[in-house]
């Protein structure tokens, strides 16, 4: 164990007095008694089977894997958490925590030479303890299927010529994405639904950090060709726009070398691996096509080719549960997105003389483009005509995602005009709400290397209340997260808030760290104040570095750690105990001060009040914007 900071012989001194105080005979102080009526009047009577468990032990064989990175991430999230993070060569089991409420199951990400394969393992298998993962794919190599002559007609330039450069756009080879990408696309602009209604962001423009890239994955569902690319422009002078096609999505599924043209390179625009012939099969885009009544339409030139589109190929091989799907993997192909620096950057879908933007102020104030920000991706959904009714715009005629440039950033997110009308305040794509709409950098933000550790890192956040407050549960009167390094088989322990005066010390296996408001620096005139409860006013303090090997378990570890406060020794609850501390997962957004946790987290009372119920298991994402604190 290594400490990071030390304390001064005085304070050392004054600290080891705390631990000599009266107790009541049943051996709680007179604040621990008052402090467990006001729980059970506010919050409700602790379910006597109620563990307080914040994790799931897991352990997962990898096979097949060669010499490579394992990468394990959860789903699910806004912004993904790195799990797990090992090198293997060929084999390895690979044990850590994940935490309650995970709704999607982990992917697992194989880096070799430069190119990734993902696996999925859903919930309810990782439920069980165990999971085995193989690598093996024999036979991955694309192989396409016949095209009719009426298909290869349609192959005239299907990408678009740059007016800068004077040459077709580029296409940057394929990325590759877990199949669950379907699922998740599909859920967020469905078809035949109007994206307002499925409560996503339809107004939004970028700030570009630099090049990104864009793959196409998902669509389309017009009847006619459209133009698809991006336009930038100054934000000093909006109205010099430049406009940079990239693809005619519809008038062709399938690209190719016009001087070398074979049937062979001939890649679909999108391609699916068939789990069952390890082969890739063309996605096409073009919604007239042979299934489900589709070849009735109009677009004749991709009828009767035997080509399954995105959506019948997400009907007819995929599944929500993706131990039934025969998807393994999706791929699409990419463009690269090339926007000056601190320009602002959107895109476009034209058909005729319409152009739909994914900002309203360019569309006369009509909403025809949908984004959502999931996992490290960003999906992007266009809409290709004007109908506007319950269900259009559906913002799914074409669809791309948006993945990070050679400098891994992507750009930022504004969001503008979106006022929330109760708060008069602006929605951000941090999810804050602010006076006037701000810049967010998605996706590993460079503002706080402890933004940017929570979202990479799994971390784990324990909070304690002192009690001596009556009625007060806003549990953040001691904050410190924990960060396993496992790699290097260490965890960080960083002080993060002081929400309470009282002295309070902590102890780690029961040897010294320190007073807390010593160790933040949160003494004022030779008294303890309260710190980061409202804003951020003191810096996040590394206090300690602890040992964390394969098979340590949050919610063992957490329990070497107590705090005495005044007349109260506070560690987190064993079974059926009223909390004086609990762990949640993640960087936890702990309540205002004098907020009681019920009221900054609604699901809180009935996970708490409540033994083996996993509805609930996920409160912790769930909160009241206005009383939780947010740096």
């Amino acid at each position: 164990m290594k400490k990071v900071v030390t304390l001064s012989l005085l304070a050392i001194f004054g600290l080891a007095s705390c631990n000599d105080f009266h107790r009541l005979d049943n051996n709680k102080s007179k604040e621990e008694l008052t402090y467990e009526q006001n729980w059970n009047e506010i919050i409700g009577e602790v379910d006597p089977e109620k563990d307080w468990k914040v994790s799931i032990p897991v352990s997962v064989t990898i096979m097949d894997a060669g010499t490579s990175t394992i990468s394990i991430y959860s789903l699910g999230e806004e912004k993904r958490t790195l799990l797990a993070r090992e090198d293997v060569a060929s084999e390895a089991v690979i044990t850590f925590d994940i935490p309650i409420g995970l709704e999607k199951g982990i992917a697992i990400c194989r880096e070799c030479d430069g190119e990734l394969d993902y696996r999925h393992v859903s919930v309810e298998n990782l439920k069980g303890g165990s999971a085995v993962v193989s690598f093996t794919m024999s036979g991955s190599k694309a192989s396409l299927a016949p095209m009719t002559d009426e298909n290869r007609a349609a192959l005239t330039k299907p990408t678009c010529i740059n007016p800068i450069t004077g040459k077709r756009a580029e296409i940057f080879g394929y990325s590759t994405f877990p199949a669950w990408i379907w699922d998740d696309m599909n859920a967020a602009i469905p078809e035949d639904m109007s994206a307002k209604l499925t409560n996503q962001i339809t107004n939004f423009e970028m700030q570009s950090n630099g090049l990104f890239y864009v793959s196409t994955v998902y669509g389309a569902t017009g009847n006619s060709s459209a133009e698809i690319g991006y336009y930038y422009y100054d934000p000093a002078t909006p109205q010099n726009k430049t406009y940079i096609p990239l693809v005619d999505a519809l008038s062709a599924d399938f690209y190719y070398d016009e001087i070398n043209y074979t049937k062979e390179n001939a890649p679909a625009k999108v391609m699916w691996l068939d789990k069952s012939t390890w082969s890739w099969n063309p996605a096409n885009f073009c919604y007239y096509d042979r299934v489900d009544g589709m070849a009735s339409g109009g677009f004749k030139t991709r009828t009767g080719d035997d080509q399954y589109n995105v959506l019948s190929v997400l009907k007819h091989f995929g599944n929500q549960n993706p131990d039934l799907s025969n998807i393994a993997m999706v791929k699409g192909l990419t463009f690269q997105v090339d926007a000056p620096k601190g320009n602002m950057v959107g895109f476009y879908c034209k058909k005729g003389d319409l152009m739909n933007h994914t900002t309203t102020s360019m569309n006369g104030g009509k909403s025809r483009a949908a984004i959502k920000v999931y996992d490290g991706f960003r999906f992007i959904g266009l809409e290709d005509g004007s109908a506007e009714h319950a269900k259009e715009p559906d913002c799914n005629d074409i669809a791309l995602v948006m993945v990070p440039g050679n400098d891994g950033t992507l750009p930022g997110l504004l969001l503008p005009y979106i006022k929330d009308e109760d708060s008069d305040k602006y929605y951000n794509g941090d999810g804050t709400l602010t006076e006037a709409p701000k810049y967010d950098v998605a996706t590993d933000g460079p503002d706080s290397k402890y933004e940017d550790l929570a979202n990479k890192k799994m971390i784990w956040t324990v909070a304690f209340e002192d009690m001596s407050s009556d009625g007060d549960c806003d549990f953040n009167d001691i904050v410190m997260m924990i960060t396993p390094d496992k790699k290097n088989r260490t965890a960080t322990i960083t002080l993060c808030a002081t929400g309470g005066a009282l002295n309070s010390i902590i102890y780690y296996k029961d040897e010294l760290i320190g007073e807390v408001h010593e160790l933040l620096g949160s003494v004022e005139n030779g008294k303890n104040v309260l710190a980061n409860t409202y804003v951020q006013r003191y810096a996040l303090v590394d206090i300690l570095t602890i040992d964390w090997h394969p098979g340590h378990r949050v919610d063992d570890e957490v329990k070497n750690f107590k705090v005495i406060a005044g007349n109260n020794v506070i560690t987190v609850p064993e079974k059926g105990e009223i909390p004086k501390a609990i762990c949640v997962p993640g960087f936890w957004y702990w309540p205002k001060e004098a907020t009681n946790i019920d009221e900054a987290y609604p699901n809180f009372k009935d996970w708490a009040t409540t033994g083996k119920n996993d509805k609930h298991a996920n409160w912790y994402n769930k909160y009241e914007e206005d009383k939780v604190v947010k740096f």
